[in-house]
């Protein structure tokens, strides 16, 4: 059966009307008079609020934009809300993208730090680690943190996915800020208010521990 949805609404959340387990998002057929695929005309169309376009963004990039956010979300529920929540914030800022970048690095950028504010919000946590902690990194050696890139080619993406989601929250978030998303330890720092010297660290620990718990699984050897 169709679902039905109505026209945009100040918040847009009559958009969002189901995202199942499979990351399928179900709605109605939109028309084929707009040429949605050229980015130009769809952001544009965005801008304008068209309804269809729209649509279409969320449509073609739900299943990316779900999987940022699963990236520092624990579980599926609030990658979902936190999703959510950046199509909102795309929807009302669109305009503002000055296009020096590709729209799915732009809507990348606007879903992490929306997932990572929800996250700090909906969580009761300290995010990072003590002055103390940040010392003792100092004292260790480079060796202790290395993970060389030929050990984990054999590691299929899946297994390295499942190990990263079991990180400790601070070096979870850094890790996947500075590994996947591609952001300097400035960028970081200026995202998450801590020093550069506090992100540098989480993200040595990071690895030390990836390498602990892939050797603990047996997917490297010693």
């Amino acid at each position: 059966m169709p679902v039905d949805y109505c026209r945009p609404c100040k918040t847009l959340k009559c958009l969002f009307l189901k995202i199942d387990a499979t990351k399928e998002v179900l709605f109605r057929p939109m028309s084929k008079d707009l040429n949605l695929d050229n980015e130009e005309f769809l952001i544009e169309a965005c801008i304008n609020q068209d309804p269809k376009a729209q649509k279409y963004l969320f449509d073609k990039y739900a299943s990316r934009m779900l999987g940022v956010c699963s990236r520092y979300c624990r579980n599926l529920d609030d990658a979902r809300d936190a999703m959510q929540d950046g199509y909102v914030k795309i929807f009302s800022i669109i305009s503002k993208f000055n296009r020096q970048s590709k729209l799915e690095t732009w809507m990348t950028r606007v879903m992490m730090n929306t997932a990572i504010d929800h996250y700090k919000k909906e969580s009761k946590f300290v995010l990072f680690e003590s002055g103390e902690d940040v010392l003792k990194y100092k004292k260790d050696t480079e060796e202790d943190y290395i993970l060389l890139a030929e050990e984990i080619e054999d590691i299929s993406q899946e297994q390295m996915l499942k190990v990263i989601s079991e990180l400790p929250d601070g070096y979870r978030v850094v890790f996947n800020m500075y590994a996947i998303e591609g952001l300097s330890h400035r960028d970081i720092s200026n995202h998450l208010g801590i020093s550069e010297g506090t992100s540098k660290s989480q993200l040595a620990r990071a690895k030390k521990y990836l390498r602990d718990k892939f050797l603990e699984k047996g997917l490297i050897g010693r």
